[in-house]
């Protein structure tokens, strides 16, 4: 595959191996590793830095360009990361991103390949995502829907739309009384969400993460996502090494959610346009909508996971 990979890791081998696995189904000429570095003082963090690079270069093995940027010190989530993608695209045009707890299907490298290709001139699409949480059969059978939201785990973009980013959104003291966001919510519900988000972020430079401000870019920048209607990449990172998703409360949708199978050539929607019924399902499933932390949602979960219990042992 001529798209480069940007492969983002720190301490996780075994997760790190089976996504360099999946990587090489696709054997990409360039692949780029940025990881970062051992927390200062901490023996057992080191060592668990130092096996995940000897991994990478050691399965890394088909013929390729390899560019790696290993940090010496611990940087953190937000500027590791951030840095890592802008050092990326400081040598490329386009890419496909990758952390080491994403298992990609070799399906989600075709996807991107074709989408990147097909809106590398498009502005009015800034990020092509792998997850597709409907996991369902559109009903014009369309391989994928516009999205105002966007989505990491497993992704694709362009040096014309990261340039743009800045992980301390400097911009938001003077966009958030702007009616920008007003218009782009459906509820006022969904706008005091991501207020308290972005806020958080700017104001008390909490929490420690980088993706809240690639939304945030793509609000602001009008951008659509294209996302696939099936799966094509899978969480693996939702256990005791994780940094951010140890005690997620959505995990039971992630883990749930496998990879499926995806038809080439892809079907592109009919309207370019954002799909506000796939954007409502994900606003009450992981934003605003019906939180897992509110009754009605959590009464929803049970009966969804009752129904699954009951589903897997009837049909033994």
């Amino acid at each position: 595959m001529d798209v480069p990979i940007l492969l983002l890791a720190w301490k996780r081998p075994i997760h790190t191996k089976r996504v360099i696995d999946s990587i090489r189904k696709i054997s990409p000429k360039k692949i780029y590793i940025s990881c970062d570095g051992p927390i200062k003082e901490n023996q057992e963090n080191k060592k668990l830095v130092e096996s995940v690079r000897q991994i990478i270069l050691e399965k890394i093995d088909w013929e390729c360009k390899i560019f790696t940027n290993f940090s010496a010190y611990n940087k953190g989530c937000k500027i590791a990361v951030a840095e890592g993608i802008s050092w990326f695209f400081a040598h490329e045009e386009e890419g496909i991103i990758i952390e080491d707890d994403c298992l990609p299907s070799k399906d989600f490298f075709y996807f991107c390949e074709a989408l990147l290709e097909r809106y590398r001139d498009d502005e009015r699409i800034w990020s092509i995502c792998g997850n597709g949480y409907q996991n369902k059969i559109s009903k014009n059978e369309e391989s994928y829907f516009f999205s105002k939201y966007t989505d990491v785990w497993g992704w694709a973009t362009w040096k014309r739309c990261w340039k743009f980013y800045d992980p301390n959104i400097e911009s938001w003291i003077n966009n958030r009384t702007k009616p920008l966001l007003k218009d782009l919510f459906e509820s006022k519900r969904e706008l005091k969400y991501w207020n308290k988000i972005f806020n958080r972020l700017y104001y008390k430079n909490q929490p420690n993460t980088w993706d809240y401000q690639w939304q945030y870019l793509c609000f602001i920048k009008s951008g659509m996502s294209c996302m696939p209607f099936a799966n094509l990449v899978k969480n693996i990172g939702f256990d005791k090494d994780a940094t951010h998703t140890v005690d997620d409360p959505f995990k039971v949708i992630y883990n749930g959610n496998q990879n499926i199978r995806l038809d080439f050539p892809l079907k592109h929607p009919n309207k370019f346009s954002i799909s506000k019924d796939c954007d409502q399902e994900l606003q009450k499933l992981f934003f605003s909508g019906y939180s897992i932390f509110s009754l009605k949602g959590l009464i929803n979960k049970l009966k969804k996971f009752y129904f699954k219990l009951e589903k897997f042992f009837f049909n033994k």
